[in-house]
């Protein structure tokens, strides 16, 4: 799969700062800002995923041991 985000050219420069500031960017990082931006966001991408495997995994397991009677 690909992702692909178009941001318009007016706006672009505003969200790449944005999403620096966010995310305090260093500039010793050796990545340029449009970089830095572009690797939290495929970073945020993966991090959402992950939690969301594990809401499922969560859910599954709670079925599973919810419904077990200790006596």
């Amino acid at each position: 799969m690909q992702i692909t985000l178009n941001v318009p050219d007016a706006q672009a420069a505003d969200i790449v700062d944005g999403i620096c500031a966010a995310t305090n960017y260093d500039a010793a990082s050796g990545s340029t800002k449009a970089q830095w931006a572009k690797d939290k966001l495929a970073n945020w991408i993966r991090d959402t995923a992950k939690r969301g495997l594990l809401r499922q995994q969560q859910t599954a397991i709670a079925a599973e041991i919810d419904p077990v009677v200790i006596t």
